[in-house]
Formats: C-alpha cells, sequence, structure tokens
C-alpha cells in the first residue's frame, strides 16, 4: 500500500499466470485467448469495499507468442482504500480450457496519521526486474488508468514485486518504499541505507542514500529507491534490513524481512 491522500491508501495488486497454461489455447488453434479476472476486497465486518471484473483478450500470434511457454503473464490492477483490515480474494479463468486458479489473503492498511514516534513509511518492495509496459501481452482499459497513481511506475517501466524474495547472485535487487513527512520542514531531507545480515553478522551495507528532494505536495511522500548487485554476496538465507531516517524531525523507521539467495 502507498499513501494517495489523508485517508486513502493506493493498494497495487499483480496476478501472474504461467504462460504454458495459455499455450494449451494457442496448441487446440485458437488465435486469441481470453482470460477473466475477479476480484474483491471486504473489510473486517465483511462489507464490500472494492470489486474488479475484467476480460483481457491475448492474441496468440506474432513472434513475442513464440515464446509464451516459457514466460508468465502478469495482471496488475489496484484498490483505494482507508485504514482498516481486510480479506482480497482473486480468481482467474482462461476460456478455452477452463483452468481456474484462486487467491485468498488478509492484509491491514494502518493509520499513518497517527503516527508520532516513527517516520511513517509504506510497504517496502523488492523485485529482481523492471518491465517495459509495451512488453505487456494483455492491459485492460482500467489497468491503463491504474498507472497514473501507481508508484510502481516510472515512465514506461513498471517495478515487478518479488513475492517469493528469492534472488539469485547475477541479478540486482530493487529495493522501493515511500517516506511520508505530513509537516515536512522545508530545509528537511531523507537519509536510507539497506544492510544485509546472516543471522547477527552483517554481511553488506549500502552506502547511505540522502535524498533532498522534498514530498509530493498531494501525497507528502518522498520515494526512496535503492538498486543493489548481488553478485558479492555469497549463496544462503539473509534478513534484508531498510533503515530510513528523518533528521530534522529525530524520527525513523526499520523494516526486516528474510531473503534467499541463490547461486
Amino acid at each position: 500500500w502507498f499513501r494517495q491522500g489523508r485517508d486513502r491508501y493506493f493498494v497495487p495488486v499483480a496476478v501472474k499466470i504461467p504462460g504454458a497454461d495459455i499455450e494449451l489455447a494457442r496448441s487446440g488453434g485458437a488465435e486469441s485467448a481470453k482470460l477473466d479476472f475477479l476480484g474483491e476486497i471486504r473489510d473486517a465486518r465483511g462489507g464490500l469495499q472494492g470489486s474488479v471484473r475484467d476480460e483481457v483478450t491475448i492474441r496468440l500470434k506474432g513472434e513475442r507468442m513464440g515464446q509464451l511457454a516459457s514466460r508468465s503473464l502478469q495482471y496488475d490492477t489496484g484498490f483505494t482504500l482507508p485504514p482498516g483490515v481486510y480479506t482480497l480474494k482473486f480468481l482467474a479463468r482462461e476460456n478455452e480450457s477452463g483452468k481456474m486458479g484462486t487467491f485468498e489473503t488478509k492484509f491491514s492498511i494502518p493509520d499513518l496519521t497517527a503516527e508520532q514516534r516513527r517516520l511513517p513509511i509504506s510497504s517496502v518492495v523488492l523485485s529482481n526486474q523492471r518491465q517495459r509496459l509495451s512488453d505487456s501481452v494483455a492491459v485492460a482499459e482500467r489497468n491503463k488508468r491504474l498507472l497514473a497513481v501507481n508508484p510502481l511506475v516510472v515512465g514506461n517501466e513498471k517495478l515487478a514485486p518479488s513475492v517469493t524474495r528469492v534472488f539469485r547472485k547475477d541479478q540486482e535487487m530493487f529495493v522501493f518504499l515511500e517516506a511520508y513527512q505530513p509537516e515536512a520542514r522545508s530545509n528537511g531531507y531523507i537519509v536510507a541505507l539497506v544492510s544485509f545480515f546472516r543471522g547477527k553478522v552483517k554481511a553488506f551495507e549500502t552506502a547511505p542514500l540522502q535524498i533532498a528532494e522534498g514530498p509530493d505536495e498531494r501525497t507528502r511522500a518522498v520515494p526512496v529507491s535503492f538498486r543493489v548487485p548481488l553478485k558479492s554476496l555469497a549463496p544462503g538465507r539473509y534478513t534484508l534490513q531498510v533503515n530510513v531516517l528523518n533528521p530534522a524531525d529525530k524520527k525513523f523507521a526499520v523494516w526486516r524481512s528474510p531473503m534467499v539467495l541463490l547461486p
């Protein structure tokens, strides 16, 4: 989630489908495949707070379709919600084969306006790739409208979140978050760094990143972005730690997550 206003937060949702499932329709001689996407978000009382229903047509011809079996297709959407506890349910169906997949999860959005002690930050996104929007094989009309408010989209590229948080040594890790300064001072700045721990031992730490750019006037957000080569790290399990500091207000935030690095 990412803050859009005082009491509104944007929640991006990404659904990945193995290209091999779409390949079945192609092998059957179909010139196109139709995918149905249905999603809903309900609050803690069961009230419907958001829904989406899209039908996406994928053309099964052309040079890019030759690599369909080895690729994943990604559908992106999003919801704007107030702080609270929610349940997301999503269904995807390929109409030619009838194959269907479902997903359900709970998540919460904190009220950052009530945060007084720590520096408010968004969700932290880890990724191993930036995708060109022009590479997408299926974009619904609703999704095009969401690009303008999705902070993971910059220019013609989109940061693809890693769900598994498993990376390889020959990859780079992209780290993205937003820090919020509702009462930011005109001369304030943000300092951030990323650390990798194996147990209690610090294996690597980036140089401190100082961001002098002021917050967005509407969201009061300061984007924080890292691009970290992983080739110098030994394979294994790590704890990734992100530290963000606002020296002027003497507030900070610390975020941690396990991750795995493969050879």
